[in-house]
């Protein structure tokens, strides 16, 4: 097991889902929703691919969230509580066909299971 590899994959995550959450809390108005959802997309990823790795499996690149999810869930069925039906928005298309979130409630809702992710992922992860 690649522990560094892991640690600087949950530390990456961490500092995202640290800047995310602190977008979203600025005013309303302020929030810029776009780079709250991408960065929670890429944190996502990080989680769930530390939690492969720290399982000896190492995912093929690029991998979609559904694919690592799925990975994830072969090894530990735990993770079928994460439901990424929140992260396929529909609100907005901008370049490379990537879908974003427009609304305060929906990056919340994101922000939430990405969270919900980092404590499941955390608590099977057993990084000194």
């Amino acid at each position: 097991m690649d522990t560094l590899k892991i640690t600087q994959m949950l530390n990456e995550a961490d500092e995202k889902l640290f800047w995310a959450e602190d977008e979203f809390n600025r005013p309303t108005e302020d929030v810029v929703a776009m780079c709250v959802c991408l960065n929670v997309k890429d944190v996502m990823s990080n989680y769930l691919r530390a939690y492969t790795f720290y399982n000896h499996i190492t995912p093929l690149a690029p991998n979609s969230l559904n694919d690592l999810l799925n990975e994830c869930i072969r090894m530990d069925k735990d993770f079928e509580k994460i439901d990424l039906s929140i992260f396929m928005c529909k609100h907005e298309i901008i370049e490379n066909n990537s879908r974003y979130c427009m609304t305060h409630e929906k990056t919340k809702e994101c922000l939430e299971v990405a969270r919900m992710t980092r404590d499941m992922v955390m608590n099977k992860i057993l990084v000194s």
